[in-house]
């Protein structure tokens, strides 16, 4: 069990914040970071939220997304203390926010990585909550703050994204405790359920019809990918976060145990995303590729061609599964 003790002495005796999470922000990284930062202002704390990139289009509904900046519109370069949500490693924060976060007198590391590298002054690090905005909420219960509706919104849809609306391996009992706390203190299901599954924009659909025309199946019929050329999202108009969900196509497959899927994004790199449907420890298939992440999600970011990627990252998944289903014959 974490301790949160220390963690919660610092929040209440000091009055100075900058909070950020990872680069290419999902559900989870926004809502704890809205989260937090409503919880922490509602106790008459300074708060500033900040980001690598903007808030992804789909999380601009959650309370609070319009009071996140970008790096370059910081007001001040150095804060009393720096909260990282939701990110294994400092360098996932972006080169940008790093520098700012090392100026900071204290550095808090709250995150439910496997991977962490408790880079923290204090480390709130817990593997076993299915998302960061489970463990913010079981930090407000126990620092005794009032957890307000809009403050629910964003943990419950932390809690949602992480979880694959409660279907992914890290559903647990206690995720699903958190998540009926969650409701009983206000927060909109019915809101979040639109926003995030019935407000698909055109350009997505576009992006995963060319996508799907992509869709590869391995010789064993165990591995199957998917790949998002560059030149797709220039074709559609979409971008990065229209990706969201994509790889739950190819893990879909009948058969299938691992899903894989490959965004070509800028600088010549490639974004691998793996997923795992009961057997392998994909956390373990990033790690070989300086990645990490979850036992059943996972990923990694690599240089290079897509199509050299591709081959590279099929070529080491398939001896990887094979190792292990040899071992467990």
């Amino acid at each position: 069990m974490s301790d949160f003790t220390p963690v919660i002495e610092l929040l209440s005796k000091k009055n100075d914040f900058l909070i950020t999470a990872h680069v290419n922000p999902d559900g989870d990284a926004v809502g704890s970071l809205l989260g937090l930062g409503l919880l922490l202002r509602s106790i008459g704390k300074e708060v500033v939220l900040a980001l690598a990139q903007p808030v992804p289009s789909t999380y601009l509904f959650l309370p609070g997304s319009n009071q996140v900046c970008l790096p370059q519109d910081l007001p001040r370069e150095a804060y009393e203390v720096g909260v990282v949500l939701d990110c294994s490693e400092l360098e996932r924060a972006g080169e940008a926010l790093q520098k700012t976060l090392k100026n900071c007198r204290f550095l808090v590391n709250i995150d439910h990585h496997l991977s962490n590298k408790q880079f923290g002054d204090l480390n709130l690090v817990d593997s076993e909550a299915a998302a960061t905005g489970e463990i913010i909420c079981e930090l407000a219960e126990k620092m005794g703050v009032k957890i307000s509706p809009e403050v629910a919104t964003n943990l419950y849809t932390a809690l949602v994204t992480d979880t694959g609306s409660f279907q992914f391996a890290n559903t647990t009992p206690r995720c699903h405790y958190t998540a009926a706390r969650l409701l009983e203190y206000g927060a909109k299901r019915q809101q979040i359920r639109e926003f995030l599954y019935e407000q698909r924009s055109l350009r997505s659909l576009r992006l995963l019809e060319k996508a799907l025309g992509t869709l590869c199946l391995n010789s064993s019929g165990r591995i199957a990918w998917m790949k998002v050329r560059k030149e797709f999202f220039l074709e559609t108009g979409a971008g990065l976060e229209d990706c969201e969900g994509f790889i739950e196509y190819p893990k879909s497959l009948a058969g299938v145990e691992l899903g894989v899927l490959f965004k070509e994004i800028e600088h010549g790199e490639v974004k691998v995303g793996f997923r795992s449907k009961n057997l392998l420890d994909v956390s373990k298939l990033a790690a070989l590729f300086g990645g990490g992440g979850h036992e059943r999600a996972a990923g990694c970011v690599l240089k290079g061609e897509l199509d050299k990627v591709e081959k590279l990252v099929i070529a080491a998944a398939e001896e990887f599964l094979a190792r292990f289903e040899g071992r467990n014959q």
